[in-house]
Formats: C-alpha cells, structure tokens, sequence
C-alpha cells in the first residue's frame, strides 16, 4: 500500500464580532508555526480566511534560513500579527456601523423622536389593521389615530403628492414601498450601513496598520504616538486568489447568489479546471428540476481569478446591513483570467470564443480525446441547450449576499479541493487524509437545572435559537464522521474482496483450462442475472482480472475521502454577532477575553491532537508539537481526567513577548490554579 499523503485544511465559520475569537485561534497558529494547504471560510470567517492567507504569503516568501528555523520565521512575521490584532481591536473607532448622533441610525432615532403618535394609538392602528375583519368601518378610536398618523407621514414621505403616488403605484404593498421612502431620508433604504460607507470594513483590512502594543491595550497611545511606527497592510487590496494558489495556499469562500439562492465558491478556477468541474457535475444541474438539489448541498465553481478582499467582502455580506454584492466587482475585467467567465456572464456558451476557450481547456485536460473532436462537441452541446443550466449559473448583473447564511461550515469546500488534487495528482481517494480544523463561533447551549423549571418568554426563544444555529454547526461535522465511518468500511470490504479473488485466482490456476473455463462460465452467468455491467465483458475468459481490477478501482477512486476533523470550540462567548460599537453591546475587555480564548483553546487542541497522533506525526506535526509544548510549559498531557481538566484551566503560557501576556489573558501573566 502506497504512503498515507496528509493534507491540511482550515474552515472558519460566521459570526460578526464573534470573529474575534478567530483571531485568537490563528494567533495560536502563527506561535506554533501551523500552516494548511486549504483555508475555506464564510461571512466574517471569509475576512479572517483572506488574512490567514496572505500571511502565508509573505511567510513562505520570507529567505529560506528563515523558513528552515519555526521561531525566526515566528519572529520575522510576529509584527504582521499584531497589527492584525491591533485591527480587529480598533473596529469600534473605524464605526463600521455608525452608531454616532449625526450618523444614519442617529438620525432616524432622532426623527421617531419627534414622531407625534403615541404608542397607544399605534396600538390602537395595528390592532384593526391586523383585523381580518377589518372591512367593516373602523372604531371611534381609530379615526384620530388614523388621522394623526396621515399627517406624520405625509411630512415625512415628502408630502401629499408622494403619499398619492406611493397609493396609486404600489398599491400592493403600499406599507413596504412607504417605509422604503422613509428610510431613503437617511440613506438607509437599502441596508443598515449606507452604499459608500460599506466600504469601512475594506479599509480595516487594506490600509495600513501599526502593531498592536502594551499601551494600546491600556489606552495609552494616542495619535501622534503612531508616527514613525512600521505599518502593515494586512491584504494587499490587488491581491487575488491566484496569488496565493501559486503559493501553494488555496483559498475557497463561499457565497450566496440573491438570484438564484444557491452557493457558489470564489475560488481561483483556470479554465482546465472549470470544464473538469463540468465534466463531473453538470449533469446534476441539467435535471429537469434543479430546484430539487438541496440548499447548500451543492457548491457551484465558475471560471475565473477573484479579487481577494472583494471576495472576502461578497461572502461577508450580511443581509440588511450591506447590500449585496456585485459580481462584476468580485471578477475585475482588468485581469485577463476572468475574460472567459466575462463572455458567459453576457453571451452563456452562444460566444463562439467561449467554445474555443473550452475546447481548448477539454483537450489540455484529456490529450487522449484530442484526436476526436466530437467528443467535446457533444458535451458542449449539452451544457449550451441546457436551461437549467443557464439558470444555474450567474449572469451579468448577478449579486451575491453572506455565505454563511447556506453554509455556515464550509468543511465541504476543503474535502472538495483535496477530492480534486488527489484526481489531478492520479492518487487514490484512500491514500489520502485530510486534517481538518475546524473553529466554532458558538458554545453547546446548556442550561442548569434551575433555570429549567420556569423560564419566561425571552428565555424560551433565546435557547431555542441558540440550538438552532449550534444544530447547523455540528451537523456538518457529524456528516464528515458518518462519512468516515462507511468510507472505512467501505475500503474493509473491498479490500476483503480483492483478498477473496487473489484466492479464488490461484485455485482455478491449479485447475485443467476445461474446468477454468467452466467456472469462469458460471461466474459470469451469476454477475450478468445480478444485473451488473461494470465486469461482466464480452466473455467470460479473464472476468476475475476484470472483477479486482474494478474493485480496485471502486476502493480507489469512489469511495468517500478520509478526514480526521479537530474542532476548537469556545467554553463561553462573551460577544454578539453585531457587537461591533458600545451602543450594540461591544465591550473592549470581552473583545481581548474573545481573542486571547481563541489562542489558549487551540493550543490546548492542538497539544491533544498532536500527542494522541504522536506515531504518525510528519515533520511539520513535530515541529509545531515541539513549539506548542514550549509555549504551554509542561512536557505532557496528564492521562488521569481530574488532573487533566487542571492543567486545563491553569497551565501558564511562556510566551511573554504577546501584547496579551501581561495582564490580559487567562493563561498570561495572571494568577493561575497551577501556582
């Protein structure tokens, strides 16, 4: 049996501010030297995914005596680091979402404010107008209510004749198309952050940023203290996912079109690669009724180089706070590998160029096929006809909304990336594992026994959305080890079979060729009744060479692929999803708690990882084991559970060069179990 190839992959999930506890978790990456071949992410995941990747980047461009030696490379990238750190802790003053008296929402406060209705009254209008017998005349209450609230809104809708055309234009959803005018006043009629604010986030990542220091975290640094000081761009804003593809870093982010409502990954995707795509996949899209794929169950690739950032941005679009994103603005026409996808967003395969892009990529991809034209001929022609298939696919004015809302764990991403480099690279499925870590931005939702017995309204509906989205999380991961599980048994079963013919082979060798042939005969009379045709032949001479031969191939190549998944959870998760500013909630001590926890609980899961896998540890695995047992200051894990859990909660961090050892992180400088 061929050596075992392992491949390590990275999936970060959504959560917004809860993106922090990310942070940490690539923070304890980058002390231990960790580095992955595909990196997949969602939402606020997708930006921290786009960081992680251009940190690779510049870390395998550092000289090679650097790269040779984990803790020079550790130090030549440590700046990097901390002004990533120094970003997403300086998110509040950029006012993302601005939350200031002469901001949008400030505004709006301010206009209710002088709202002349009072809330018994607005009670008194919904309560008849929720009345589905509400044709009769309304009461005497209402009228003066009625009224009061005409004349409210014809000052703010712009007057009588608006109020008139709204009536006369909308009079389907009159309601909807009024609040949509009331919100244009204030810039917010098409998300929460007004078009040309959205692009703050942008500015977080692209412009440059000085390294998080001591005194930042004490409030101590003020503006002028910043001059002089090295500055780094945490994404270069012309990066694109080639960039880090020939650096050996694939980097897949999902994305939802608004059109369609179905996922689709950015995704470095040369033309060779996407007519392979179409090879294997078209014909589920070709169905009469693709509405039938599930949701999510299926992860569309187009031709084409992204924009890094931009596609980081496009999976990060949260609905009702961005608008969607363009995909025109994901694919620069700038850049001549997104020429193909281009002509498909505005002529689908009617272009004749675009057939001979394709062709081309079909013949490059199987030079064996390239004496026979019709053999393309043929495909394209299906995939040109197709309805469906048009419908599938983005068009021109196409945009897209947060990922994460189809595929908040887009582990599939990662399987789906090595499934096709084991193809490409002629491996078998089963010689290859894939490590898989993946980072979870939420907590099991326990309760204790007490808050069980008479919980109040508030209380029922938090929990029950609180299991709802954990349920979506883990139901991912519980996938991937059902998977394993019959892909395991699967490569058992083959592998018995392969053992059976072998035998049976050698027996009927001892045989005279009349009973051979009889039993040959015989075999082959049983596989064609069994219905089956992947064996069977145009005779029975040879049908045991054709029968290991296919399950050689079947073990090898249609069984699923083996991932060994480590999650990292959080134990608590002290921000929200939109705790971006004070007003909403973001508290900059449960920030650095969220940031330091990410980092301490990895490590702890990579110690555990690593020391349970120690037989089979290549040299990177022993490299980063070797610098997670420095940094954690204690040989080994305790195999007793008491002692275990312990060392846990207070095993004290080495590493005292970290802005956070000090005085700001659980396993730093403060007082410990251990001690």
């Amino acid at each position: 049996m061929n050596q075992i190839i392992k491949k390590r992959g990275f999936v970060m999930t959504g959560g917004g501010a809860k993106g922090l506890y990310e942070a940490g978790v690539i923070h304890a990456f980058h002390l231990t030297g960790m580095e992955f071949d595909v990196i997949t992410g969602s939402s606020i995941g997708a930006m921290n995914s786009v960081f992680f990747a251009e940190y690779l980047f510049h870390k395998r461009r550092l000289p090679e005596e650097t790269r040779q030696d984990p803790e020079k490379a550790l130090e030549a990238m440590d700046a990097r680091v901390k002004a990533y750190q120094h970003a997403w802790l300086s998110m509040p003053d950029k006012r993302v979402i601005d939350d200031s008296p002469r901001g949008p929402l400030g505004k709006l406060k301010d206009d209710l404010l002088q709202f002349n209705l009072s809330l018994p009254q607005l009670t008194e209008l919904g309560w008849w107008w929720s009345d589905p017998q509400r044709g009769k005349l309304p009461g005497p209450g209402v009228w003066p209510a009625a009224l009061k609230l005409l004349k409210e809104l014809v000052e703010r809708l712009g007057g009588s004749g608006q109020v008139l055309r709204i009536a006369k234009e909308h009079g389907k959803a009159p309601v909807q198309e009024a609040i949509r005018t009331y919100l244009e006043r204030f810039g917010m009629d098409r998300s929460l952050i007004p078009p040309g604010e959205d692009g703050k986030l942008k500015d977080i990542f692209t412009q440059p940023v000085s390294p998080l220091r001591l005194e930042h975290l004490l409030g101590e640094v003020s503006a002028p203290d910043e001059v002089g000081v090295p500055k780094f761009s945490l994404v270069d804003p012309q990066r694109t996912l080639r960039d880090y593809a020939d650096q050996g870093i694939e980097l897949r982010l999902t994305r939802a079109n608004y059109r369609t409502g179905r996922l689709e990954i950015s995704a470095y995707v040369p033309a060779k690669n996407f007519v392979g795509f179409l090879h294997k996949q078209a014909w589920r899209i070709q169905k009469d009724d693709p509405d039938k794929i599930p949701l999510g169950s299926f992860r569309l690739q187009v031709p084409g180089n992204p924009n890094a950032i931009n596609a980081a941005l496009c999976s990060g679009r949260f609905p009702g706070v961005f608008i969607p994103y363009p995909v025109t603005d994901l694919y620069p026409e700038s850049d001549s590998e997104n020429a193909l996808l281009h002509r498909m967003l505005s002529g689908w395969l009617g272009d004749p160029q675009v057939e001979a892009d394709l062709a081309q990529a079909f013949h490059d991809l199987h030079p064996q096929a390239a004496a026979d034209s019709q053999q393309f001929t043929n495909f394209f022609a299906s995939w040109r006809d197709s309805h469906s298939m048009r419908n599938f696919f983005p068009r021109q004015g196409d945009t897209y909304v947060d990922g994460g809302a189809i595929d908040n764990t887009p582990s599939n991403s990662a399987v789906d990336f090595v499934r096709e480099w084991a193809e490409q690279a002629g491996r078998s499925k089963r010689e290859v594992v894939l490590e898989l870590f993946v980072i979870f931005l939420g907590v099991e939702p326990t309760v204790n026994e007490q808050e069980i017995q008479d919980p109040n309204l508030y209380q029922v509906v938090k929990r029950t959305l609180d299991i709802v989205g954990v349920a979506k999380q883990t139901s991912d991961a519980n996938t991937v080890s059902t998977i394993n599980t019959f892909g395991q048994r699967g490569a058992e079963l083959g592998q018995a079979l392969m053992l059976v013919l072998e035998s049976y082979q050698e027996n009927l060798g001892a045989q005279d060729p009349g009973q051979q042939r009889q039993a040959e005969e015989q075999l082959r009379e049983k596989a064609r009744q069994s219905g089956h045709r992947g064996y069977l032949g145009d005779g029975a001479e040879g049908i045991l060479k054709r029968m290991a031969k296919w399950a050689d191939e079947r073990v090898a190549q249609d069984l699923p692929l083996h991932v060994e998944e480590v999650k990292i959870y959080p134990e608590q998760m002290p921000l929200d999803t939109l705790q971006f500013t004070e007003r909403l909630g973001y508290r900059k001590e449960n920030a650095i708690r969220m940031s330091t926890m990410g980092c301490y609980n990895t490590l702890w899961a990579l110690r555990e990882h690593l020391e349970r896998s120690s037989k089979s540890l290549d040299e990177q695995d022993q490299q980063v084991l070797a610098l997670t047992q420095k940094w954690m200051g204690f040989p080994e894990l305790s195999k007793d559970l008491d002692q275990r859990e312990t060392l846990r909660q207070g095993w004290r961090c080495q590493r005292e060069a970290c802005v956070f050892h000090a005085q700001h992180c659980q396993h730093g400088a403060k007082k410990h179990v251990l001690e």
